[in-house]
């Protein structure tokens, strides 16, 4: 039983031997058979015109039909089949001319692919036919960064200035069609909820097609901090009084209620308000004049009056 065994193992080696022997010769009279095949390569663009910007749509890849043996083939796919033919823009395609646009054909794409080929495999055709390189002039200017920043506020919480975009501005390159028409670059979206402290985050900048910023991302700074609620008392002015009037008000002091941030608590003065009613609404005949603001600190909010509106009396002097 071990001798068939034994038998039967040697076969099977004599069998594998024979196919392996078999499998390379063929594989062998393959790669030396002719073929025609199609190759498909990644393009890149070196070399790009100074003060020029290229605004065609360039193919970023070719594909080519080439003639080869199977030796030469798997020779070229083994050493340059991750490298990409390049063009040289400046130097190969528009040869130092001062030109805005140019068709380079199929024969000139053929000639400049081959010459990145072996010998041993020739370049029958290549597709596209044709690469137009236009360009357009660059321009630069300098445009404001905006954006929308939708944020809330934890309750008895202000902001403790206002929020900041940085750098608020940046210079932008391309076709000058493209650049004069240019008003602004926006930052991309944000909304932040509820914020209890201050936040600062980084925003990419919304692409325009053709245009290079200067950066890719700004700055968003959102300084936030906690309130309290403050009181005071403001006397009221009266606007558009004919000479030989007067007016008493009653009362002549409004109170004004608002809230502020704890490291603006002492800056707000007394003169940082005004308040008033208009003699022009006496016209109408009301029982009671509304008073308005004319002038309050930008940074305080939540602002009440009490009362909102003042009886009146007129006086002849």
């Amino acid at each position: 039983m071990t001798r068939q065994r034994a038998l039967i193992k040697n076969k099977a080696v004599t069998y594998g031997v024979c196919l392996a022997i078999a499998t390379i010769l063929w594989f062998l009279n393959a790669l030396n058979k002719e073929y025609i095949t199609d190759i498909t390569y990644p393009v890149k663009y070196n070399d790009l015109p100074k003060g020029k910007m290229l605004v065609s749509d360039v193919p970023r890849e070719i594909k080519l039909e080439v003639k080869a043996h199977g030796f030469a083939l798997l020779r070229h796919e083994l050493t340059t089949s991750f490298l990409p033919i390049v063009f040289h823009v400046h130097g190969d395609v528009l040869q130092g001319r001062d030109v805005l646009e140019r068709n380079v054909g199929a024969d000139e794409i053929k000639a400049r692919i081959s010459a990145q080929f072996n010998s041993d495999i020739q370049l029958l055709h290549v597709t596209p036919e044709s690469i137009l390189f236009k360009f357009s002039l660059l321009k630069s200017k300098k445009v404001p960064v905006v954006t929308d920043v939708r944020y809330t506020l934890r309750q008895q919480h202000v902001l403790k200035k206002e929020l900041t975009i940085t750098p608020d501005s940046v210079t932008v390159e391309g076709p000058a069609a493209v650049v004069d028409t240019l008003r602004a670059v926006r930052a991309k979206p944000v909304t932040l909820d509820n914020l209890a402290k201050s936040v600062s985050r980084d925003l990419d900048l919304v692409e325009v097609p053709g245009i290079r910023p200067s950066v890719d991302e700004v700055r968003l700074a959102i300084e936030v901090e906690q309130s309290t609620e403050a009181k005071k008392s403001i006397p009221l002015l009266v606007r558009d009084l004919p000479a030989h009037l007067n007016l008493r008000l009653f009362p002549p002091v409004v109170e004004v209620t608002y809230n502020v941030g704890l490291s603006r608590y002492d800056r707000v003065l007394d003169s940082h308000f005004v308040l008033s009613v208009d003699y022009r609404q006496v016209t109408g005949a009301p029982n009671a004049l509304a008073v308005k603001v004319e002038k309050c600190p930008p940074f305080i909010e939540n602002l009440t009056l009490s009362p909102g509106q003042v009886e009146y009396l007129i006086e002849r002097k």
